[in-house]
C-alpha cells in the first residue's frame, strides 16, 4: 500500500514542477514587460511611480533603482535650466549696461572725427588710422550687444511676432537691399527669381531680420565675382524661400550645428563673425510657425525657409 502511495506522491511532484515553472516564467515576462514599460515612461519623460516599495523581489529594486534614476536626472535637469537662466539674464544685462557707454562713445568719436577734420594734419599722421580702428571696434560692439538683447527677448518670448498679410517680395527685397554694398564690393551676382504677388502671414520687420541674417551670411562667405541664387516658391503648404550661393561650403555633419548658439563653422575661422546670425534666423522662423533647413553644395550651401500659407 504504501508503494503505491509513494509512487502518487512521485507522480503528483513531476507533474507539478513544469506547472511551477510555467507560472514562473509568466511572471517574470510580466515583469519584464513592465520594466519596458517603466523605462519607456522615463526615456519619455513622464512620471513613474514606485509601486512595489518595501518589497524584496528584483522587480521592486529595479523599480526602486529606476525611480531614483528619473528624480536625479530631473534634478540635474533643472540646474542646468537654472543655469542657463542666470547666464542669458547676465547676458542680457550686461548688454543692457553696455548700451549707454556705447552710445556716449559713438559720440565722442564723431566729436573727435569732427576735431581732426578741422586741422591739417600730417600726411604721416596715424591719427586717421587710429580713429578708424575705434570706429571698427566700437560698432562692433553695439552690433554684438544689440544682438545679444535680440537674442534675449526671442528666447524668452517678449518680442511679439506680428503676422500680417503681406507681400513677401517687398519684405525680401528689403534684406536684399541692405546687402547691396557688401555684394556689389565683392563683385556679387545675386540672380533674384521673385514671382509678383506672392504672399503669406508674417512679420515684416522681423521676417526681414532673418532674411538678411541669411543673406549676409552668402555675401559674407562667398568668393569675389560668385553667385548667390534667391527663389521664392508656393505650395499649398508652404511659401518656400531658398538661398544658394558658391562659397567656403560647411563640413559634413555641421548641417544641425551651425544652428546653435556662437557656433562656428570650421572653415568660417579666418572671417569676422560671432555664430549668431542663423540662430536668430531660426528662432524667428520657428516663431512664425515655419522651419528651416540647411544643406552642403559643392560648392556653397543651400538654406531653405518654409512659412506655412494657412
Amino acid at each position: 500500500m504504501w508503494l503505491w502511495m509513494a509512487a502518487g506522491a512521485v507522480i503528483g511532484a513531476g507533474g507539478t514542477l513544469p506547472l511551477v515553472l510555467y507560472i514562473q516564467r509568466k511572471r517574470r515576462a510580466a515583469e519584464l514587460e513592465a520594466l519596458s514599460g517603466l523605462i519607456k515612461d522615463v526615456l519619455d519623460e513622464k512620471e513613474i511611480q514606485e509601486t512595489g516599495a518595501g518589497e524584496e523581489t528584483l522587480y521592486a529594486r529595479m523599480e526602486h533603482m529606476l525611480v531614483r534614476i528619473q528624480r536625479m536626472s530631473r534634478g540635474r535637469q533643472q540646474e542646468l535650466e537654472e543655469s542657463r537662466s542666470r547666464i542669458q539674464k547676465l547676458i542680457t544685462e550686461i548688454a543692457h549696461q553696455m548700451r549707454t557707454p556705447l552710445a556716449n562713445a559713438g559720440t565722442y568719436l564723431e566729436l573727435l572725427e569732427g576735431e581732426l577734420s578741422d586741422r591739417k594734419l600730417p600726411a604721416d599722421s596715424p591719427a586717421p588710422f587710429y580713429l578708424d580702428a575705434v570706429r571698427t571696434s566700437q560698432e562692433k560692439l553695439q552690433f554684438l550687444t544689440e544682438e545679444f538683447i535680440k537674442m534675449s527677448r526671442l528666447e524668452n518670448r517678449m518680442i511679439r511676432i506680428r503676422k500680417e498679410e503681406t507681400d513677401i517680395g517687398g519684405t525680401l527685397e528689403c534684406a536684399l537691399d541692405r546687402l547691396h554694398i557688401a555684394a556689389k564690393k565683392k563683385e556679387l551676382t545675386i540672380c533674384a527669381q521673385i514671382p509678383e504677388g506672392l504672399s503669406c502671414p508674417h512679420d515684416p520687420g522681423w521676417l526681414g531680420e532673418a532674411l538678411w541674417n541669411v543673406l549676409d551670411n552668402s555675401v559674407k562667405y562667398s568668393h569675389e565675382k560668385g553667385r548667390i541664387w534667391v527663389e521664392v516658391s508656393l505650395s499649398e503648404m508652404y511659401l518656400t524661400i531658398q538661398v544658394a550661393d558658391e562659397g567656403i561650403g560647411m563640413e559634413e555633419g555641421e548641417e544641425t550645428l551651425v544652428f546653435q548658439r556662437f557656433y562656428r563653422g570650421r572653415r568660417t575661422t579666418s572671417f569676422e563673425g560671432f555664430g549668431i546670425g542663423l540662430y536668430l534666423a531660426r528662432e524667428i522662423i520657428l516663431q512664425h510657425d515655419g522651419f528651416m533647413t540647411i544643406r552642403r553644395r559643392e560648392p556653397g550651401v543651400e538654406v531653405k525657409i518654409c512659412l506655412p500659407v494657412v
